[in-house]
C-alpha cells in the first residue's frame, strides 16, 4: 500500500494569492497620470517650441495680397500675331474669377476636392501619408492641399525637408487666414508650373490647346489640370498615354465630388486628346533681340523680363520672313562662288560603325523636337585625334528646320531612328562619307536613320576655296568628297524608304550681310535681318555695322546738286582722268571708275548716275564743295560722321544700314524726313501706356528735288548701262543704286518702288575683300530682288507722284534742247525754271558736238 506521503501526485494545492493593496494600485495610476502629462506637456512644449522655432524667419503672407507674380512679357507685330516673348518663368496672369467652373473645378478634383470645407491642411490625407511612408518599403506620397502647393510655389523652396514641411503648414494656417479661399485658388492656377517651360493655366492652355483658359473645354480643362502632378512626365506632348490616363481619372474625381454629372463627363472620356498645332517657327531674330536691348535700356532686365509688359512692334512676320530667307539665299550664293571650305573632319570606318549605334540612341532619346544635327555634334569632337579642323562648327541651328525624332524601334543594331516624316526637303544636317564613285558620278552619305545620295552635277561650284586667287572647278566628285570625311548636306529629295535621300553639299558662309526694310509713307521698319544665323552671331550688321556705303552715297550727291539749282538732270560733265587737289587733305589724286582706265567723255548727270561713274560724282563735289553734300545727307537722314573732302563722293564715310535706308525713305517719300519705327508701344500689364511711338514727319528736302534724285535713281536699273539693271524685273518702277566700296570690302544695293524702302549690305565682319568682280550689282542685288519680289507680289504696279514745283519737258536727247514735232524726245523733269527753252534744231541742220562742249544750265 502506496503512503500518500510518498506519493508525488499528491501534491496539496497551493494556497490563493494575497489581494494587493489599494494604495499600491493607485500609486501605479498616479505615475502613469503623471507620465502621460509630463509627455503632453512635453509634447506640448516641443510643438509650441518647434512652432516658434519655424516661425521666426517665415515670411509674411500679408504680402500675397498684393503679389504679382512674374509674367511673360509679349510682342506683338505689325499684324497684330504674337511674334516674340521675353520671360524668366512664362506666365500670364488671369484672374481665375473668370474661368468657367469646370475649369477651376477641374484643379479641385485633382489636387483637392476639399479645398472649400478645410483650414489649410488635410489632417486625414497627412496621417495617411504617414503610414504609408512608415510602412516597409513604403515612402513619402502627397497630401498637399491647393493652399499648401501655393504657399510651396511662392513663398518656399522646392525641397524635400521637414523642416521645408513644418514650415509650409506653419504658412498654409496662416494662408488661411489672410486670404479668402478664391483669393488662395487665383495664386494657385497663375503660379502652378505645367510643363514646357509654362507657368499658371493660361499659358498652359495657349501652349497644348492653342486658346485661352477661359476658352478651355471639359476634357482639355482635365487634361491641363492632370499635368500639375508630375508636369515633365505627364502632360500629352511629353507622354499621350500618361496624360490620357490622367485626365480620365481627373474627370472621375469631377463625377465622385460632384462637381460634373456622369452624362457630361461620359463623352470626354474616350475622346482623344487634341493637341494644338506646333507654333511656326519664329523669325526675326535679330529684330527681337533690337526690341528687347531697347526695353531692356529704357526699363531694365527685371521689367522686361518679369514686368509682363506688353509690346507692339513695326515688324511684318510675312516680310520679315521673305528677309531672312532671302538673305540666307544671297550669302549662300555668294559663299558658293568663293568655293568649298571642306569637310567637317574625318573618321576611320571601323570608328564611325562603333559610334553608330550610340549615336542612333542618343538622337533617338534626346526628345522628340531634337535636331539630327547631333550626328555632326557628337562625331566633329571624336575626329579631332584624326582631322585637326574637325571640331569646327558645321551644323545649322537649332532654330532652323528641327529635325524630329521617332520614339519607336526600328532596328536592332541601330536602336531608335529618325522618322522618315522629320527628314524632309531643305533640311541641313551632318552626315558620314561612306562610298565616291567617279563612274556614277555620285557620293553615298550615311545619315544615321537614312542614306543619301549626292550626284557631282549639284557640287560643281565645290572648287578648292582659294587664298586671293580664283581655283579651277573640279573634274570628278573624288577631287571634293573622299569616304571618311564628315559633311554637311541639305536634302533634295526625300523618297520613301528605301529609297535614298537626295541631297548635295552644304556649308555655312562665313560672309556676312543686313536686309532693312522700311515703308516710306509710315517710316515703320517692316523687316530687318542682321546676319546670316543669329545663333552663330547676335551682331546685328543693320543697326551695329558702321560701313562705306561707296557709290550708294552717291543719290546724296546728285541731290546737293539739284538743290543747288546748278545742276540739272541732263547738264553734262566730262568723264575724264583728270587730277584733283583735294584742299582739305593736301593730296592731289585721280579718281578712276570701276572700270579703271575706261572713261567715256562728256556725259549727262542722268547717264553719270546710271553708270555710276566716280570722276562725275568727284567733279559735282568739287563744284559744290562738300558741306553742300554733307547738309544734303543729313537732312535726308544720315547722322553718322562724314568726311568734309572730295572722298565723299565715292562713299568713304561710314554708314549704318538702317541708317542710309531711311534715307533713301526721305527720298522715297518727297523729302519728308521721320525717325524710323520699330518700337510703337509699350503697355504694362494692366494697360497702361508708357510709350507709343508713329513717324512725326518733317518736310527738309523740297519735294520737286527729292523726286528729280528719284527720277535719276530709276535710270540706274533702266537705262542699258545702268549697274542696277538686274532689277528690272521686279517690273515695275523702281529708284536705286549700287554700291561697291574699296578693295570690294563692301557691297550694296538700295533701292525703292512707291512701296518699299529696302537697302542690302554684304560683307565680312573683319573688312575683308569679298573678291575683286563682287560689287554691289553682283552680290548684294540679288537678296534685294528676291526679297522684293515676295514683297511686292499682288500689289499694284504704280509710278512714283509728280510734286508741284516739277516741269515735265519733252527734250531731244542729242541736243539737250526742247524737241519740237520733228525731233524724237523722251520726257525729263526739271525743276521749275530750270529747263531749256531753246528748241532743238531738225535733225541734219546743225553739229550737236557744240552740244556737249559745255552745259547750257551751269556745268562744267
Amino acid at each position: 500500500m502506496t503512503n500518500p506521503q510518498n506519493d508525488p501526485l499528491n501534491v496539496p494545492p497551493a494556497s490563493p494569492p494575497a489581494p494587493r493593496h489599494p494604495r499600491r494600485v493607485w500609486r501605479w495610476v498616479k505615475r502613469l497620470l503623471v507620465t502621460a502629462c509630463v509627455g503632453l506637456l512635453l509634447a506640448v512644449a516641443v510643438g509650441v517650441g518647434t512652432y516658434f522655432y519655424f516661425a521666426r524667419d517665415l515670411p509674411s503672407v500679408e504680402s500675397l495680397r498684393h503679389y504679382r507674380p512674374p509674367q511673360v512679357t509679349k510682342v506683338t507685330c505689325g499684324d497684330g500675331s504674337l511674334c516674340a516673348e521675353f520671360f524668366h518663368e512664362r506666365r500670364t496672369v488671369v484672374d481665375a474669377s473668370t474661368l468657367p467652373a469646370h475649369v477651376r473645378n477641374a484643379f479641385l478634383a485633382a489636387e483637392d476636392a476639399q479645398f472649400y470645407h478645410h483650414d489649410g491642411l488635410d489632417y486625414f490625407g497627412m496621417f495617411r501619408a504617414g503610414l504609408k511612408a512608415l510602412a516597409p518599403g513604403g515612402h513619402m506620397t502627397g497630401a498637399s492641399t491647393i493652399t499648401q502647393q501655393a504657399c510651396r510655389n511662392i513663398l518656399l523652396s522646392q525641397e524635400r525637408t521637414l523642416s521645408r514641411k513644418i514650415k509650409e503648414w506653419i504658412l498654409s494656417l496662416r494662408m488661411e487666414k489672410a486670404l479668402t479661399k478664391d483669393q488662395i485658388l487665383n495664386l494657385y492656377v497663375n503660379q502652378i508650373y505645367f510643363g514646357h517651360l509654362r507657368y499658371g493655366v493660361e499659358e498652359a492652355a495657349l501652349y497644348y490647346f492653342g486658346k485661352h483658359a477661359k476658352d478651355l473645354t471639359i476634357g482639355e480643362a482635365a487634361s491641363i489640370a492632370g499635368t500639375v502632378q508630375s508636369p515633365e512626365r505627364i502632360n500629352p506632348v511629353t507622354n499621350m498615354v500618361r496624360a490620357k490616363k490622367r485626365q480620365v481619372y481627373v474627370l472621375h474625381q469631377l463625377v465622385k465630388h460632384g462637381f460634373l454629372s456622369q452624362a457630361v463627363v461620359q463623352p470626354w472620356l474616350d475622346k482623344p486628346i487634341e493637341l494644338a498645332p506646333p507654333q511656326p517657327p519664329s523669325v526675326g531674330p535679330y529684330y527681337v533681340e533690337e526690341i528687347r536691348k531697347t526695353l531692356t535700356a529704357r526699363y531694365g532686365d527685371q521689367a522686361v523680363q518679369s514686368g509682363g509688359l506688353r509690346v507692339s512692334i513695326a515688324m511684318r512676320p510675312d516680310l520679315q520672313a521673305k528677309a531672312d530667307e532671302a538673305l540666307r539665299y544671297g550669302l549662300e550664293l555668294l559663299d558658293h562662288r568663293m568655293g568649298y571650305s571642306g569637310p567637317l573632319g574625318t573618321l576611320a570606318p571601323e570608328r564611325f560603325q562603333t559610334l553608330r549605334p550610340l549615336i542612333a540612341d542618343r538622337l533617338a532619346s534626346a526628345g522628340r523636337r531634337k535636331s539630327q544635327r547631333e550626328l555632326v555634334a557628337d562625331l566633329s569632337p571624336l575626329a579631332k585625334d584624326e582631322a585637326p579642323d574637325a571640331s569646327r562648327e558645321g551644323v545649322e541651328e537649332a532654330s532652323s528646320n528641327p529635325d524630329e525624332v521617332d520614339t519607336a524601334t526600328a532596328d536592332e543594331k541601330t536602336a531608335r531612328k529618325v522618322s522618315l516624316e522629320s527628314l524632309k526637303v531643305g533640311l541641313r544636317l551632318g552626315g558620314y562619307v561612306t562610298r565616291v564613285d567617279d563612274e556614277a558620278r555620285q557620293a553615298t552619305v550615311d545619315l544615321v536613320s537614312r542614306t543619301a545620295t549626292i550626284a557631282f552635277g549639284t557640287i560643281g561650284w565645290a572648287r578648292p576655296r582659294g587664298v586671293g586667287k580664283w581655283t579651277a572647278a573640279p573634274k570628278k566628285i573624288s577631287e571634293v568628297l573622299k569616304p571618311g570625311q564628315l559633311v554637311r548636306v541639305k536634302i533634295l529629295e526625300a523618297p520613301a524608304a528605301p529609297a535614298p535621300l537626295v541631297a548635295t553639299l552644304d556649308q555655312v558662309p562665313v560672309v556676312q550681310g543686313a536686309l532693312v526694310a522700311i515703308d516710306p509713307a509710315t517710316r515703320e521698319v517692316v523687316a530687318m535681318s542682321g546676319g546670316y544665323s543669329f545663333p552663330r552671331s547676335a551682331f546685328n550688321r543693320a543697326t551695329q555695322a558702321h560701313r562705306q556705303p561707296g557709290s550708294s552715297f552717291k543719290p546724296f550727291v546728285y541731290g546737293a546738286a539739284m538743290l543747288s539749282q546748278r545742276f540739272t538732270p541732263i547738264s553734262m560733265l566730262n568723264d575724264a582722268p583728270e587730277p584733283i587737289r583735294d584742299p582739305w587733305t593736301g593730296k592731289v589724286w585721280q579718281p578712276r571708275n570701276y572700270e579703271r582706265n575706261a572713261f567715256e567723255g562728256p556725259m549727262t548727270l542722268r547717264t553719270a548716275l546710271a553708270e555710276s561713274k566716280n570722276t562725275i560724282a568727284v567733279r559735282l563735289v568739287e563744284a559744290l564743295k562738300p558741306d553742300a553734300v554733307i547738309d544734303f545727307a543729313k537732312r535726308a537722314g544720315i547722322k553718322s560722321d562724314l568726311p568734309a573732302n572730295f572722298t565723299l563722293a565715292l562713299g568713304t564715310g561710314e554708314v549704318y544700314p538702317l541708317e542710309i535706308a531711311n534715307a533713301y525713305a526721305t527720298l522715297a517719300d518727297l523729302g519728308r524726313y521721320s525717325e524710323p519705327v520699330v518700337l510703337e508701344r509699350v503697355e504694362d500689364p494692366s494697360g497702361k501706356v508708357l510709350e507709343e511711338h508713329h513717324a512725326a514727319f518733317e518736310e527738309t528736302v523740297p519735294p520737286p528735288v527729292a523726286y528729280l534724285v528719284t527720277s535719276l535713281m530709276t535710270s540706274v536699273v533702266q537705262d542699258r548701262e545702268g549697274t542696277g539693271g538686274a532689277a528690272r524685273a521686279l517690273d515695275r518702277p523702281v529708284a536705286a543704286k549700287t554700291g561697291t566700296a574699296s578693295d570690294f570690302r563692301d557691297a550694296w544695293f538700295n533701292g525703292f518702288t512707291r512701296d518699299l524702302v529696302t537697302v542690302v549690305w554684304v560683307g565680312f565682319d573683319d573688312h575683308a575683300s569679298l573678291g575683286r568682280s563682287e560689287t554691289g550689282g553682283r552680290a548684294a542685288l540679288p537678296i534685294w530682288l528676291r526679297f522684293m519680289e515676295g514683297a511686292e507680289e499682288g500689289k499694284p504696279v504704280r509710278d512714283f507722284d509728280v510734286p508741284p514745283g516739277v516741269t515735265l519737258v519733252r527734250i531731244d536727247p542729242a541736243t539737250r534742247l526742247l524737241a519740237g514735232n520733228a525731233v524724237p524726245g523722251r520726257i525729263e523733269p526739271f525743276l521749275e525754271g530750270t529747263a531749256p527753252t531753246a528748241l532743238a534744231p531738225a535733225p541734219g541742220q546743225v553739229s550737236t558736238d557744240s552740244f556737249f562742249l559745255q552745259d547750257q544750265q551751269g556745268g562744267l
